[in-house]
């Protein structure tokens, strides 16, 4: 067996990082976060990397003995979670792992890679498309957007990008059960009709990116027409945001990644995003066009480990980890053996 060698390399990556940072404007996905839908069965530019589901022993099907794979994950719950599943992954078909954990977001794993120092990271399509490429307008398709991405970072970066997995990780707003009932809230037009007729009420907890993405507050803004007041606006740091919101204290709406495994446990009301104000972020790998080239399996390897993940199943790993306390080693082991990809 090949071991899982973690580290965080911050003494090399230090000043890649700060720079990378500075030239890369906006906040984290969700992603991550992290909502749309996808074409699991979208072509992608390994077209022998669909080799289904789960059922199917990694170490019957690939042999990647004799490569090392640098991969790298960002600092929180999910990424640290697909950054697992990726490094026993390759770790099951015979890869030597260097895993990189906790990268500062939005863009520590994308700046590591373009310096040389990563191999391949999980990585938004969203944060992608606009953060790294510098689009201004997203597409509303999800698998339109990956593609136009996936065709662009390659003539302008020489990066290449995996199919991705089928969850989508999107913004989103949620509030707590009650104050919904109460107000009739359901969905993000709703919310916009609030908080230009109760302004005062329209409290809102933000992490300190949110506000000023393009693909953010700005789009709900710009989409309905209307400005949420600016004294109303809490700055936050994520993790807090979703406790903030369950309590209605201090914030009535929250900032939310659709796929926080907390909507749930919390019973919060996510308002439904029915004029595709927050754009997609699919998860794709991505990893430099030559180490793609040189090790085609890999990108069948991520494919076929990332092609259970839809929304569900994704939340209810995020939730392991951020509800039951589990570690996302622990779970992304689970996940692979529930698939009959490890034993």
């Amino acid at each position: 067996m090949h071991r899982v060698v973690t580290t965080s390399r911050w003494f090399a990556l230090v000043l890649v990082l700060m720079l990378g940072l500075a030239a890369c404007g906006g906040g984290e996905e969700s992603g991550s976060g992290d909502t749309g839908g996808s074409e699991a069965a979208a072509s992608s530019g390994s077209e022998a990397g669909s080799e289904g589901g789960g059922g199917q022993l990694i170490s019957e099907n690939f042999d990647l003995s004799g490569t090392t794979v640098r991969f790298g994950s960002k600092d929180f719950t999910e990424q640290l979670i697909l950054g697992q599943i990726a490094a026993q992954a390759l770790q099951a078909a015979g890869a030597e792992v260097d895993l990189t954990e906790n990268l500062p977001s939005p863009a520590g794993p994308r700046d590591a890679i373009t310096a040389g120092e990563l191999d391949a990271a999980w990585e938004y399509t969203g944060t992608a498309w606009i953060n790294y490429l510098g689009n201004e307008q997203p597409i509303d398709d999800p698998m339109e957007q990956w593609r136009s991405l996936k065709e662009q970072d390659l003539e302008e970066n020489n990066i290449f990008w995996t199919e991705p997995a089928p969850f989508d990780d999107t913004y989103g707003i949620a509030t707590n059960q009650q104050f919904a009932e109460e107000n009739d809230l359901e969905t993000l037009e709703d919310v916009a009709n609030f908080v230009e007729e109760n302004p005062d009420e329209a409290t809102f907890c933000l992490d300190s990116t949110f506000g000023s993405r393009d693909d953010g507050l700005p789009r709900f803004e710009e989409t309905f027409d209307v400005t949420w007041p600016e004294d109303n606006l809490i700055v936050q740091d994520f993790g807090v945001i979703y406790d903030s919101t369950a309590k209605g204290n201090p914030c009535n709406f929250g900032e939310v990644f659709t796929t926080d495994g907390r909507i749930q446990s919390l019973d919060l009301a996510l308002m439904e995003d029915t004029s595709n104000v927050f754009i997609s972020y699919l998860s794709s790998v991505m990893m430099p066009n030559q180490f793609y080239e040189d090790n085609q399996r890999l990108a069948d390897l991520f494919v076929m480990v990332g092609q259970p993940l839809d929304e569900e199943r994704m939340t209810g790993l995020n939730a392991a980890v951020d509800v039951d306390g589990e570690f996302p080693e622990d779970v992304a082991a689970e996940y692979l053996r529930e698939e009959g990809f490890i034993e």
